[in-house]
């Protein structure tokens, strides 16, 4: 099946289902955090793969968003379970195809649309290599997919990513994204394991990074790309909301500022 640019109509629901996801996220997240993204807007002429770490539900909202946010005018693609895409045909017009792991025959044709997809030149195409949730902090093997597309003849650069959902000092959690360096395919490894096992390292390295600013609530170390809604509500906020009118003070829904501080 050809996976060519969608249609008016699909490019219409595609437009849509962005603005849902920026609301959603808007409305269950504190703020979403982003870091090492300074280099990002010198990969808008080539196709990029990003490999992420697999930490929750939320994943491929969070990828839905990051194209949006820095990859302005590429397609957002990504495999996701084939019984489960069958349930849901809808959602192929936005990005989604087949994957079915556990045949030889399915892991050719994720393969080959894979391939398909960089060679367009207008794809963000996100793998969660590891196949599996896992926590944030721990490192995870990975599946043989990334290793067999991100080989000599890869077309357009691979980019490992790290997620973080995480509470500092708000009712609703904080989104955190660090991105780490893109990576010319030309410089891996020839042989596929060990390519494969080099991607690992670098993605661990990125989650290492993120997890240090999280664990130290450094909100300086990121930049502010999305402000969510703040405050405790309730009670809580409207007693809070009263002593600040008795003080003539302004209320503020944050016990800090966006920035964290």
């Amino acid at each position: 099946m050809s996976r060519g640019r969608p249609g008016l109509a699909g490019r219409v629901l595609y437009r849509g289902f962005e603005r849902y996801v920026r609301r959603f996220v808007r409305a269950n997240f504190n703020a979403v955090r982003v870091s090492g993204h300074a280099a990002l807007p010198g990969l808008q002429a080539t196709s990029i793969l990003v490999f992420v770490n697999h930490p929750g539900w939320w994943d491929p909202m969070t990828a839905v968003l990051m194209t949006q946010l820095f990859f302005p005018g590429k397609r957002f693609a990504a495999p996701m379970d084939a019984e489960a895409l069958k349930k849901y045909p809808i959602l192929e017009s936005l990005g989604f195809f087949g994957l079915s792991r556990d045949s030889l025959v399915g892991v050719r044709e994720f393969l080959r649309a894979g391939r398909e997809l960089m060679r367009a030149g207008d794809v963000v195409l996100w793998l969660t290599p590891s196949g599996q949730f896992h926590d944030v902090r721990q490192p995870a093997s990975f599946l043989p997919g990334l290793g067999h597309l991100a080989d000599a003849d890869f077309s357009g650069v691979v980019l490992p990513m790290a997620i973080e959902y995480t509470f500092w000092n708000e009712r609703r959690p904080e989104l955190l994204v660090r991105f780490g360096g893109a990576i010319d395919c030309r410089g891996l490894p020839e042989d596929r394991q060990a390519r494969s096992e080099q991607l690992e390292r670098l993605l661990a390295g990125v989650q290492s990074e993120l997890a240090a600013a999280a664990i130290g609530r450094r909100a300086e170390a990121f930049e502010t790309v999305l402000q969510g809604r703040g405050g405790i509500g309730g009670l809580y906020d409207l007693w809070r909301r009263l002593v600040a009118w008795v003080r003539w003070q302004k209320f503020e829904d944050r016990h800090q500022g966006p920035d964290g501080h």
